[in-house]
């Protein structure tokens, strides 16, 4: 009677041991997926220049927004909006802010007029203080700061309530921006100051078209806190 091979494992393929004993090899690396990476994927510089690049759009498009005029408050707010969650909007910065200055032009254009009377309030009075006494001078100083800076901090409470909410009407964002000044006095009193520190970033032409629309307003939304933003309409 002859012997018969043993037959060959018909299930995982099989490899010779030291111990002659077979053992079954898993998946390759291959179709484990080791090692490949999607090529699409952003990595290396291309990853690094992402975030520089999205503030380059937004602040583009918050120029354009301010070009008008009575978008200068939808346009920092879009801004705000879009610096302050770069991981989503990274990729869409310019066009999430434009969508923001279209979804609010109407509602918070008044805020924009209420900010040029605030900045030309401010011209006038750094025109006229020069040429007073000095004792009219300081009298003058000390009662137009507190209320310039009381709506400076306004101003920049609105913006920051503004950016969060796109749906609701102009006095639920002034009272959102009420009660951000109320809950985070110590951001209110800083808002001003910080304000006038970063105003170098958009008053120099060069700045100003590189990020001068889009640093500031992530800076000052910072001060504020974070909170969830709805989504674009």
């Amino acid at each position: 009677m002859t012997s018969r091979a043993p037959a060959a494992p018909t299930g995982s393929s099989a490899l010779p041991t030291s111990t002659g004993v077979p053992a079954a090899s898993g998946p390759s690396r291959f179709e484990r997926g080791i090692g490949r990476r999607d090529p699409l994927e952003a990595r290396g510089l291309v990853r690094f220049l992402n975030k520089p690049a999205a503030f380059f759009g937004s602040n583009w498009a918050a120029l354009l927004g301010i070009l008008t005029v009575i978008g200068i408050v939808p346009a920092l707010a879009g801004a705000t909006r879009t610096t302050a969650d770069l991981e989503q909007y990274e990729d869409a910065a310019f066009t999430t802010t434009l969508g923001h200055v279209r979804c609010t032009l109407r509602r918070d254009g008044p805020a924009s007029a209420l900010l040029l009377l605030v900045l030309g309030g401010i011209a006038a009075n750094a025109l006229v203080l020069p040429v007073l006494d000095p004792s009219t001078r300081v009298f003058a100083v000390g009662l137009m700061l507190p209320i310039m800076w009381v709506m400076v901090s306004l101003l920049s409470a609105y913006v920051v309530s503004a950016s969060r909410d796109q749906r609701s009407d102009r006095a639920t964002i002034m009272l959102g921006a009420l009660t951000l000044v109320m809950r985070r006095p110590l951001a209110a009193l800083a808002a001003p100051a910080l304000i006038v520190v970063l105003s170098p970033l958009w008053l120099l032409a060069p700045l100003t078209i590189a990020c001068g629309f889009s640093v500031p307003p992530c800076v000052v939304g910072r001060l504020w806190g974070t909170a969830q933003a709805d989504s674009i309409h």
